[in-house]
């Protein structure tokens, strides 16, 4: 028996592969069904992020397994898996166990003491329990995995500064404008990170965010909580001049913005510069729209360069960090080998 992850992320992969290799939370019940029905794993479970996707699997054939996975997600995917082998990562345990409670502890993310993470690992975890994917040994883990990000924040300072996403973003826009007082926020999109970053701008003394979304009642919710205003999608267009910064921050799946819809913003606005943040994966943005004078187009990975200053100020704290989770790795393999003896390769 084997303890495997396979898969991709910001280290290794561009946004353009790992948005095609992305599974949304509503198709994940489907994607990990698949597995199963193929006979891929005796336990699974995925993690999906803007950063990562991965493939967490218990295995008796690790070979056949391994090479099944790879076929399926070149089938999902619709991309010849040349494209993204040699992206991939496959690690066995105790590597794979070390891996997980470096992830939930926001160890291995873009931002070093990021958040969110955990929050989406255990969101990951309750989804495959309750499509009944996992067992014993992956449900050990995963809760092993949630303790162990807890213990890093209470005994360690990995945490400290700004570590989400969302205030990288505004990191970001402050690069940009000399202070954020006068500046005009429009959010598309009201999903979580979308939620985060608006509420981000707002405590960093923006101006009242306009939100829009295809859920207009969405929008209205999250614009009253931050006492902006929403307007309904198919309406979003008529008031763009307004913004100095746009977030795009969607599930989509497909770029929402043209350089046409740009070109023609850019006359209303009497070509007066827009930023665009697109934190979406995949993209809300066409990246070609670039191109077209005073638009200054960032993406998620662009993010990374602003989350390295971050990074130097936690430098300190990650030896503390590995050591507690090369302890805790030993602490599961402990504990595997006493539950399953010879059939554990630890």
């Amino acid at each position: 028996m084997e303890i495997l992850v396979l898969g991709l992320n910001h280290k290794t992969a561009p946004v353009d592969i790992r948005e095609k290799l992305s599974v949304p939370t509503q198709k994940t019940p489907e994607f990990l069904e698949h597995f199963k029905k193929r006979n891929i794993f005796d336990e699974r479970l995925v993690l999906s992020t803007c950063n990562r996707t991965e493939i967490y699997g218990v295995a008796k054939n690790v070979s056949n397994d391994i090479h099944l996975a790879k076929q399926f997600l070149s089938e999902y995917s619709k991309i010849d898996r040349s494209l993204f082998e040699d992206k991939m990562y496959i690690l066995k345990q105790p590597d794979s166990v070390t891996h997980l409670f470096s992830v939930a502890s926001g160890l291995d993310s873009m931002v070093i003491g990021e958040t969110e993470i955990i929050g989406q690992v255990k969101d990951a975890y309750q989804l495959a329990y309750q499509h009944g994917q996992t067992g014993k040994v992956l449900n050990n883990l995963f809760q092993r995995s949630l303790k162990v990000a807890k213990n890093l924040r209470t005994e360690t300072e990995i945490g400290t500064g700004r570590v989400s996403v969302a205030s990288v973003a505004v990191d970001l826009a402050k690069k940009i404008f000399e202070n954020l007082n006068n500046a005009n926020v429009f959010v598309l999109g009201t999903g979580e990170m979308g939620s985060q970053v608006a509420k981000a701008f707002v405590s960093a003394s923006a101006n009242p965010v306009i939100v829009s979304s295809r859920h207009y009642d969405k929008a209205y919710e999250l614009a009253g909580q931050l006492g902006g205003k929403a307007l309904r999608y198919e309406n979003y267009e008529n008031n763009i001049a307004e913004a100095d910064i746009l977030i795009a921050s969607t599930h989509a799946g497909r770029f929402l913005v043209t350089p046409a819809q740009v070109k023609q913003w850019m006359k209303i606005r009497h070509n007066k510069p827009l930023f665009i943040i697109d934190i979406a994966v995949p993209r809300n943005i066409d990246p070609s729209i670039e191109s077209i004078d005073n638009v200054y187009l960032y993406n998620i990975d662009d993010l990374r360069g602003v989350s390295e200053k971050n990074r130097v100020l936690r430098e300190k704290q990650l030896e503390k960090c590995h050591g507690l989770v090369q302890g805790q790795t030993q602490y599961f393999m402990n504990w595997l080998l006493k539950e399953f003896g010879a059939r554990s390769s630890c």
